[in-house]
């Protein structure tokens, strides 16, 4: 195998996407299969290009921006997410409006 910072860096890449993936349980369904799905391309293709012994094989310029982008999307899908409706500030969930009314 031939293994230049291209190939590493793509198989690097592909384990931080499937772990986001697999580590992040809240994310959406779409969101963590996109994320695995990703992360598998990018090792196979990391080990495919590796194993080519001859012709010329190129990584696009984005396969450097891609991983970055995606890890950035499920961190902000995950911490920014928008709260559900009714459980904002200033508003009580079920279980606190029946404490608060209960007389003991």
């Amino acid at each position: 195998m031939n293994w230049s910072v291209y190939e590493v860096f793509s198989v690097i890449s592909g384990i931080v996407l499937i772990v986001c993936g697999i580590a992040f349980p809240e994310l959406s369904f779409k969101d963590r299969t996109w994320s695995v799905l990703g992360g598998i391309f990018f090792v196979g293709y990391g080990f495919y290009v590796a194993n080519q012994s001859s012709g010329t094989w190129e990584f696009p310029v984005v396969i450097f921006v891609i991983p970055f982008g995606a890890v950035l999307y499920l961190l902000v899908a995950r911490y920014l997410r928008d709260e559900p409706s009714g459980s904002g500030p200033g508003t009580a969930g079920p279980r606190q409006r029946d404490l608060a009314s209960r007389d003991d």
